[in-house]
């Protein structure tokens, strides 16, 4: 019995009846620029050491998300770091990440449409696919449960330099063939309203 969600590997989602291939998101892209004060809060935070999962967290990762929730603030809203346990007995359970809400105002975790993970240290964004991958699988199921029609869940796994976006509807898990990157922050940030518009 799986423990948490970061125990997830890819034989595991078989498990799940997810069936994993590779897709193509975006096949157009309308850049967003990034606002002066993200490209100076990212200036700033480059120049202090990241080598750690928290600081990567705290000094990239948070910052392009407060930037597209700003944008977007009366879509969705954000929780980090805050667990998310939905059926233990399958090691649906822990902490996750980053968790987006379709409920803008919401105080708990409510119809959530999104995972965000942040790849280990040293570890490959395939590699960190499958514990967002059971997430995103427990988000449906959740939904299910509440009784929300969410059709799409998304997903994104990230170094803080590389990003990397996942799709899941019903059991296909769509990975998406391209890698996005912190230093073209225009295309990032149209991926990110890309997804966020189909919510």
């Amino acid at each position: 019995m799986k423990k948490s969600y970061s125990q997830y590997t890819a034989a595991d989602l078989k498990g799940l009846s997810i069936e994993v291939v590779n897709g193509d998101f975006f096949s157009e892209i309308t850049p967003i620029q990034p606002s002066a004060l993200l490209i100076q809060t990212l200036a700033f935070n480059k120049k202090l050491p990241s080598q750690s999962e928290k600081a990567k967290s705290e000094l990239l990762i948070t910052p392009v998300l407060n930037e597209v929730w700003q944008k977007n603030s009366k879509v969705f809203t954000y929780f980090s770091g805050y667990q998310f346990n939905v059926d233990t007995k399958r090691g649906l359970k822990g902490f996750c990440d980053y968790i987006l809400s379709k409920k803008y105002n919401a105080v708990f975790i409510e119809s959530p449409v999104c995972a965000v993970v942040e790849a280990k240290h040293n570890q490959d964004l395939l590699d960190a696919v499958p514990q967002c991958a059971a997430e995103m699988y427990a988000a449906q199921l959740f939904n299910q449960q509440q009784g929300n029609n969410i059709p799409t869940i998304y997903g994104i796994v990230t170094t803080g330099y590389d990003w990397q976006f996942l799709k899941l509807t019903k059991n296909t898990l769509f990975v998406d063939n391209k890698r996005y990157f912190l230093d073209n922050l225009p295309e990032l940030l149209g991926c990110w309203q890309h997804m966020i518009n189909e919510i």
